[in-house]
C-alpha cells in the first residue's frame, strides 16, 4: 500500500483538458517546469497552499479584497464546504481538500489515470467536460466518478489557471507541452493577484476575453507551435451549466504566432486588425474570434477592407505594401493554396497590373469594384482579353492574357477558386507596390488600446 499511497502524489496528464489545465497549474505554483517533473513534497506543498487559499476567502465579506475565490466556487464547485456554516471552517475546508484515510478508498480505478481511485467524486469537484447535454450530476443511486487524489486535485487548481468572469471561467489548452506550461505560467500570477485583490466576477474580460487571451498565448509563444489550441468556457453552477469549446488549428496557430515573431509580418498585422473591427468590437477581439470561428473570413475581411478604401478614394492605402503580402501567406499557409496555383495567379496578377498600370487612373477602381463578384471578375477579365492582343509589350507577344488553366484556377476549381481569386487581388497589388505604385501617406495603423496589452510580454517563468 505504501507505492499507492507514494503514486498518489504523482501528477499524470490524461486526455481531460480541464484536468490537464489544472496539473499544470499545480506544476506552476510549484515552480515545476512540467507536471511530471512536480515532486512529493512540492506537490503537498502545493495542496497547502491552494487549502490555504480557501481558508483565507471563507470569511471574507461578499465585495471586499479577498472575496474574489469564494464567488467563484458558486460557479465552479457547487455546494462545497465554502458554502455551509458548520463546514466552512479552516478543518472543514482542509477535510474537503485532502485525500480520504487509504482504508476508505474504494476498489476502483481512477477514471482518468487508471491509478487507484481515493473517492467517488461529483460535480462538488469536477467540472463538466462535455456539453450541457451531458448533465454534471451524479445519477440515483449510482455514487459518483471515481478519481485519485492528483487528479481531483488537479481539477480544484483550476482557477490558478481560468479566469473567472460574466459568470464562467475561461482558460487556454493545448496539446502543445511547452507552450502549455508557458501559457498557464502567465496565467497563474494573474489568477492569484484577482484572488488577492478586489475583482469584480461579473467582469467578462472584454468582447471575446477568452479568444483574446489565446491570441495573446499565441504571439507571446517565442518558438514553433505543434499543436492547435482550444478556447474553454464552462460554468459548473447546477443552475446554468455550460460548457463550450473552440478549436484552432495548428497552421493558423503558427501563423498568428508568427505576426508577432517576423519583423516583416508585425506591422501588416496591426492593419489585418483594423480590418477586423467591426460597429462594436474592437479589431483584435474581432480577429481572435474569427480565428476560431471564422477562419476562412480573415483574409475576406482584410481585403474587403481595401477594396473599399480604394473605391472610396481611387488611391492605393499606405495599409497594402504591408498588408497584401500578409494575406498571401495566410492564403498559402493557412488555407493551404496550392504551389501550382499560386504560379497561375501570380502570372495573371502581372497582366493585370501591366493593364492597371498604362491604361487611364480610373482602370485600378474598375478592377477593384470588379473583385467583388466572380461574375463581375470574369466580365472583366474578357473586356481585357479582347484588347490584349494590341496593347500587351511586345516581349509577351507569344502569351496569352490569362490562359485557360490559369481561368480554371480562379472559376472552375470549386471552393478553392475563393481562395485563389483572393490570393489574386493582393498579388496585384504587391506586383504595383513593387513597380513603384504611389501610396496614400496620410493612412494609419490602428490605434486599439488592446494592442498594448497584446504585444506587452510579462510571462513570469518558474
Amino acid at each position: 500500500m505504501t507505492a499507492v499511497v507514494v503514486a498518489q502524489d504523482e501528477l499524470r496528464l490524461t486526455a481531460h483538458p480541464l484536468q490537464r489545465a489544472g496539473a499544470y497549474a499545480i506544476a506552476a505554483l510549484a515552480k515545476a517546469g512540467h507536471p511530471h517533473a512536480v515532486t512529493s513534497d512540492q506537490f503537498q506543498r502545493v495542496i497547502r497552499t491552494m487549502i490555504g487559499d480557501l481558508v483565507a476567502t471563507s470569511t471574507v465579506v461578499k465585495g471586499s479584497a479577498g472575496w474574489y475565490l469564494k464567488g467563484l466556487s458558486y460557479t465552479l464547485w457547487p455546494n462545497c464546504a465554502l458554502h455551509y456554516k458548520s463546514k466552512c471552517t479552516p478543518a472543514g475546508i482542509a477535510t474537503w481538500r485532502s485525500a480520504p484515510p487509504v482504508e476508505e478508498w474504494p476498489d476502483a480505478p481512477c477514471s482518468l489515470c487508471g491509478r487507484p481511485a481515493c473517492a467517488w467524486y461529483g460535480n462538488v469537484d469536477i467540472p463538466m467536460g462535455a456539453s450541457v447535454e451531458h448533465r454534471n450530476t451524479t445519477a440515483p443511486d449510482h455514487q459518483g466518478t471515481p478519481l485519485c487524489f492528483p487528479c481531483v486535485s488537479s481539477f480544484h487548481a483550476l482557477p490558478y489557471v481560468f479566469t473567472a468572469g460574466g459568470g464562467l471561467l475561461y482558460g487556454v489548452h493545448s496539446w502543445d507541452e511547452e507552450f502549455m506550461a508557458r501559457a498557464t505560467r502567465s496565467a497563474v500570477p494573474a489568477n492569484r493577484r484577482n484572488m488577492a485583490l478586489r475583482r469584480d466576477l461579473k467582469r467578462g474580460g472584454g468582447f471575446f476575453a477568452v479568444e483574446f487571451a489565446a491570441l495573446r498565448a499565441l504571439r507571446w509563444w517565442d518558438r514553433r507551435i505543434t499543436a492547435g489550441v482550444q478556447a474553454i468556457q464552462f460554468s459548473n453552477n447546477t443552475r446554468d451549466m455550460k460548457f463550450h469549446v473552440e478549436d484552432m488549428g495548428q497552421p493558423l496557430a503558427e501563423w498568428l504566432r508568427s505576426t508577432a515573431s517576423d519583423s516583416g509580418r508585425r506591422i501588416g498585422f496591426r492593419y489585418l486588425a483594423q480590418s477586423q473591427a467591426s460597429a462594436k468590437v474592437p479589431g483584435l477581439r474581432m480577429l481572435a474570434w474569427r480565428a476560431f470561428n471564422q477562419p476562412a473570413q480573415i483574409p475576406a475581411r482584410a481585403t474587403g477592407w481595401i477594396r473599399d478604401q480604394i473605391s472610396e478614394s481611387g488611391r492605393i492605402p499606405a495599409a497594402v505594401p504591408h498588408l497584401a503580402p500578409l494575406v498571401r501567406t495566410y492564403l498559402t499557409e493557412v488555407l493551404h493554396v496550392l504551389e501550382k496555383d499560386v504560379g497561375h495567379v501570380t502570372t495573371v496578377a502581372r497582366r493585370i497590373a501591366d493593364v492597371v498600370t498604362t491604361n487611364d487612373d480610373k482602370s485600378l477602381k474598375k478592377f477593384v469594384v470588379a473583385t467583388r463578384r466572380p461574375n463581375d471578375l470574369k466580365s472583366w477579365l474578357r473586356s481585357e482579353i479582347a484588347g490584349w492582343a494590341r496593347k500587351r509589350p511586345a516581349d509577351t507577344a507569344s502569351d496569352p492574357f490569362i490562359s485557360v488553366a490559369q481561368w480554371r484556377v480562379l472559376f472552375d476549381a470549386g471552393n478553392s477558386s475563393w481562395s485563389a481569386r483572393e490570393l489574386l487581388f493582393v498579388a496585384v497589388f504587391e506586383e504595383l507596390c513593387t513597380r513603384g505604385a504611389t501610396v496614400e501617406a496620410t493612412d494609419e495603423t490602428t490605434t486599439d488600446d488592446d494592442f498594448k496589452t497584446l504585444d506587452t510580454n510579462d510571462l513570469e517563468e518558474s
